[in-house]
């Protein structure tokens, strides 16, 4: 299912439950896929009135959590 996002960047949002995976369809024709995203956090963007805030604070969350597994592999 795509969810709107009103944004000038990202026209939807989707998520595949199999993959654990948030797809984003960018106005230009692009899709970005993030890996790894719990179905928690993606019904959170859902459930957001500002969708575009709330999937940048999950893009920050997924990076800073992707840097200390980089910096600390033994404890992943």
């Amino acid at each position: 299912m795509l969810v709107p996002v009103e944004s000038k960047q990202i026209a939807f949002c989707s998520y595949n439950e199999a993959e654990s995976s948030l797809y984003l369809y960018y106005h230009t024709g692009d899709v970005a896929i993030f890996s790894s995203i719990g179905k928690q956090d993606y019904q959170t963007v859902i459930d957001s009135p500002n969708r575009y805030d709330t999937l940048m604070n999950l893009m920050k969350k997924g990076q800073a959590e992707e840097q200390m597994h980089a910096m600390f592999p033994e404890q992943s």
